[in-house]
């Protein structure tokens, strides 16, 4: 049977949740390290035109819209569709839309750049399948899709376990805020991934000149609020200097990508 989570489960309380990333950052209005690093993996210019698939509460597409593109996005959630007005209410051009990421409402090739982050992990095979097909059809020729998800399955079931009783050693409270996130994720995350799963995700798409990677800096600078306690331990800045040898990041990388130009 084909696992779905409805649009009720995404209330207001779950984007406005402490534990999901960039929520004291939205609040302060800025962006957490890992959005920060999908602004610029963007690379927009003045009149750049952008689509968000899943926009949540809606500061990626606003940090869009502040450096000069044009942007639209879609989310299912009627909360996240209050909740990104509000955040856009700056920019009344933004096209906002309340629709289904399989059935994207735009005509083929219409956005320079469509994104979408932390939310193919929520879908289903079938249907993540179908939003990066969608994704690529209204991707104009010279343009990209990116995808980012996290966290990497090799880790949380096979080295996480063992590794958070060494953390705990390091920053207790923050092993605590780890798994606080994590229960949240598991009542929402239908299909998370590995390096090799994703790859076959982008060919069951069609997706067949995607580039699939793991970020190499596994630690996010240590700006996020997760790895900020464990930056200066010696034994995890070893572990974030080796995560430029693929095999580490495999293991212990946790933000996957998915990016195919058009």
């Amino acid at each position: 049977m084909v696992r779905r989570i409805p649009p009720e489960a995404y209330g207001r309380d779950y984007f406005l949740n402490p534990c999901l990333d960039g929520y004291q950052e939205y609040l302060e209005g800025t962006l957490s390290a890992v959005k920060a690093k999908r602004l610029d993996m963007l690379s927009l210019q003045e009149g750049t035109s952008v689509l968000e698939v899943g926009y949540g509460r809606g500061e990626l597409l606003l940090h869009c819209a502040l450096k000069g593109a044009t942007v639209a996005g879609v989310d299912y959630s009627p909360e996240a569709y209050a909740i990104a007005l509000d955040t856009l209410r700056g920019f009344p051009d933004a096209d906002v839309r309340l629709a289904d990421c399989r059935r994207l409402p735009f005509d083929a090739s219409s956005f320079d750049r469509v994104f979408s982050g932390d939310v193919i992990e929520h879908l289903c095979f079938e249907d993540a399948i179908e939003m990066l097909k969608e994704m690529y059809r209204v991707t104009r020729p010279g343009g990209f899709m990116l995808v980012h998800t996290s966290p990497n399955t090799v880790f949380t079931k096979c080295v996480y376990p063992i590794a958070k009783h060494i953390l705990r050693r390091i920053d207790h409270a923050s092993v605590e805020a780890i798994e606080e996130q994590l229960q949240v994720m598991n009542r929402v995350h239908i299909d998370e991934y590995n390096l090799i799963t994703l790859r076959r995700s982008a060919a069951a798409a069609g997706l067949r000149q995607a580039s699939v990677w793991i970020d190499k800096d596994l630690m996010r600078s240590g700006e996020q609020r997760h790895t900020r306690a464990f930056a200066k331990n010696r034994l995890v800045r070893l572990a974030n200097a080796l995560g430029k040898y693929a095999a580490v990041r495999f293991i212990l990388g946790n933000d996957l990508y998915l990016k195919c130009l058009k």
